[in-house]
């Protein structure tokens, strides 16, 4: 890949070896005959992509209204994610990745495998073989991850997941440069378990990704920041690449202060039609509404708890989770797709699907920052899911934004009950 340093002008390239399947204006519920299946919340080495300095991905220059508010200092050398904490900070990003109770081990113990997660999701037994061919799925995390691929093979290997390498052409890693005004995280002691970590994050994200669409091409995309400003650019990174869909399991909270800084440019960021962009609903309970999941042009996802129960016709129970954020944004009006709003009164509700996130159960990941196998969870499993639900369905209209099938195709989807879904009404899974 050309280096893009030598012509700061020159957008990043695509992802050349990635085929893209043609968008059908198909409904993604109709893809559960053949076994995918969402549902709706209750109430070598790494390439590396570089932009000009203190600029978008878009080519526009940040806001005024940065959300960082940082005094202008970088560092030449990416900090890495398994020090910097997914903690609330002033004005930051906060992760939508919660640590389980396990102690780390050398093979799985606790957490839902990506066997379980696709049989829970009426989703196929995986192939273990051959070399992934399907479409492309972005990750958008802050800070670089230098163990990604090896632990992305690790836990695709654990559970039967086709090889996804640089070397096989499946995954790309993209290190965008550092800019004015990036904000720098909450550092933690290396090997800490106090606090979940951006490596917790991208650790998870890959992992999940890989379950619910192990044929898919992962493109991980790492911001130098932790600020809306930093992440949003990673967005527009990401849709340079023309992958069918992008994750983001994080999220700035709109109250607090916050919402006037989530400009223009930021809301801007996430308005690519034809690629199913998804985001975490957040991990902090109702009435907590974060962006990007308010966003009008994402699928917000929100959290449940999950229970194998042979006695049940689903053989599974599922309900809301109690930590999963909800509510009623504060800046974002009813997009026309979300035909069912609730008690919203013309604002946009949150979220419109939910996913197993109970950390108490969570997922089996492996992350070498945590000295193995772990238990994650929150509401970063569903995002990353539910882009390969999407990437895998191959059905996401080429001018569609935002979640329309679902609301489209309500009758098909099952029931989660709980009192901590979405205010728009819906139930379930």
């Amino acid at each position: 890949m050309p280096d893009p340093q030598s012509d700061p002008s020159r957008p990043l390239p695509p992802f050349e070896s990635v085929p893209q399947p043609p968008h059908e204006p198909r409904s993604l519920l109709k893809a559960a005959v053949l076994g995918l299946c969402i549902g709706v919340a209750a109430g070598c080495a790494s390439n590396v992509g570089t932009l000009a300095p203190g600029v978008h991905a878009s080519g526009h220059k940040h806001d005024g209204l940065n959300i960082s508010r940082a005094l202008p200092a970088v560092s030449p050398t990416p900090i890495p994610a398994e020090q910097a904490a997914c903690a609330l900070g002033p004005a930051a990003a906060l992760c939508g990745v919660i640590r389980g109770p396990n102690t780390p081990s050398k093979t799985p113990s606790g957490g839902f495998t990506a066997a379980q997660l696709r049989a829970a999701y009426d989703l196929p037994p995986a192939t273990p073989s051959g070399v992934p061919s399907g479409p492309a799925i972005a990750i958008v995390v802050a800070f670089d991850s230098s163990s990604a691929e090896q632990d992305l093979g690790t836990y695709r290997t654990q559970f039967g997941l086709p090889p996804c390498t640089t070397l096989n052409g499946c995954f790309q890693k993209v290190i965008l440069p550092p800019t004015l005004g990036d904000l720098l995280p909450i550092l933690t002691a290396p090997g800490s378990s106090s606090s979940s970590t951006w490596s917790d994050e991208r650790a998870l994200d890959l992992a999940m990704a890989s379950a619910a669409c192990p044929n898919c091409h992962l493109i991980l995309i790492e911001s130098a920041g932790q600020d809306l400003d930093s992440l949003s650019a990673a967005v527009n990174a990401a849709a340079m690449y023309n992958p069918v869909a992008i994750s983001n399991s994080w999220g700035v909270a709109e109250a607090g202060g916050n919402a006037p800084n989530i400009d223009s440019g930021a809301q801007a960021a996430f308005d690519h039609p034809g690629i199913a962009i998804t985001a975490a609903a957040g991990d902090l309970g109702s009435g907590a509404v974060q962006f990007p999941a308010s966003s009008p042009y994402v699928t917000a996802v929100g959290g449940t708890s999950l229970a194998a129960n042979a006695a049940s016709a689903r053989g599974w129970t599922e309900m809301t989770w109690s930590g999963s954020g909800n509510g009623c944004s504060i800046l974002i009006a009813q997009p026309a797709w979300q035909t069912a709003n609730g008690s919203c009164a013309g604002a946009r509700s949150v979220p419109d699907v939910s996913l197993l996130a109970d950390p108490t159960v969570g997922a089996a990941v492996y992350n070498t920052a945590d000295n193995g196998w772990v238990v994650l969870g929150g509401t970063s499993i569903g995002a990353p899911f539910v882009a390969g639900l999407y990437a895998a369905a191959a059905d996401y209209g080429g001018a569609t934004i935002g979640a329309p099938s679902l609301y489209e195709n309500l009758p098909n989807l099952n029931t989660v009950p709980g009192t901590n879904g979405s205010p728009n009404g819906l139930v379930g899974f």
